[in-house]
């Protein structure tokens, strides 16, 4: 697996210890935390959540999933699934307490960070190990996947190899969202949400999917019964993946705040919904108002 660790650049006594993981959605790498690029992301660090963390004081932990970006790539429909990738999670967490996965760092406490299929991951991992994670932020998330299947044809899903010379080589079951327009209204807001140049970038980056992802995803999200911590969502009012027809209301019937429904033991579930805002979170223009949302939460959970 291909990490990347990060110490902060403002050193903050009490989050020493405390390190966030942050784990991408489909199609996407560990590039999606650091506003798709490294060292330096689109216009600096305007969509980097790992430079918001930083200045916050807190290290990171960001991954490529395995089957994405630098990490393995096995088999796409019998080994990429979502319970052997919370397995692995789990086993990272683990290591990271231990002090087995950073050299010279362990640390006291994980704040799992999670975007789209990374969130359900988190889900999962609440439900079979409520004590690997000291909180969760959720971004990109819901209450369902029923919108999830409806609305993704339209991306027109083809195998990488046949769609890219850099897939060459990749099992059939490794797929991309073809189609331009459909992911720009699969993944992103409204028009004037997001600057296009960065919705480019992406498009024109995207990473793959393995097939067995896509079918083993409902065995993430379902109620996490046991788990006592805080737990933080973010999904954007036109997030178009969680919310039928991309809107998805800013109230108490709204996605994100159902969500909390599978958290019932939380000691405080919250949810908060940037206006005009797709699925992709940190690549629109309201990164920054939810980056501060998630830091705020995260400090008045003593964090």
């Amino acid at each position: 697996m291909s990490v990347r660790f990060c110490e902060p650049e403002v050193m903050v006594a009490s989050r020493n210890l405390t390190i966030q993981l942050l784990v991408h959605g489909v199609t996407e790498t560990k590039l999606y935390w650091s506003g798709l690029g490294y060292p330096v992301g689109f216009n600096g660090d305007t969509y980097s959540w790992i430079a918001y963390a930083s200045r916050q004081g807190y290290p990171t932990l960001s991954i490529d999933r395995v089957g994405n970006g630098n990490s393995t790539h096995p088999d796409p429909v019998l080994i990429t699934q979502m319970n052997l990738e919370e397995a692995i999670l789990h086993q990272l967490v683990l290591k990271l307490k231990s002090g087995q996965a950073v050299p010279g760092r362990s640390f006291t406490r994980v704040v799992f960070v999670g975007h789209s299929y990374g969130s359900i991951l988190g889900n999962d991992m609440a439900t079979n190990h409520p004590g690997d994670i000291a909180a969760y932020v959720l971004t990109g998330y819901g209450v369902s996947v029923v919108p999830v299947a409806a609305a993704l044809p339209q991306t027109l899903p083809l195998p990488a190899s046949l769609y890219s010379p850099r897939f060459a080589g990749f099992p059939v079951g490794y797929l991309v969202t073809s189609s331009q327009i459909g992911r720009r209204n699969y993944l992103w807001g409204a028009d004037g949400s997001y600057d296009p140049a960065i919705f480019l970038l992406d498009y024109n980056h995207e990473d793959v999917t393995g097939l067995g992802e896509l079918l083993s995803i409902t065995a993430g999200l379902k109620q996490a019964p046991s788990y006592t911590g805080p737990v933080a969502v973010i999904t954007g009012e036109r997030d178009e993946v969680f919310c039928a027809g991309g809107f998805c209301g800013t109230g108490p019937n709204s996605p994100q705040a159902q969500s909390c429904s599978l958290f019932p033991k939380s000691s405080n579930c919250t949810y908060y919904i940037p206006l005009g805002t797709g699925h992709m979170i940190d690549l629109h223009y309201t990164a920054q108002e939810s980056f501060k949302n998630a830091h705020d939460f995260l400090a008045q959970h003593g964090f």
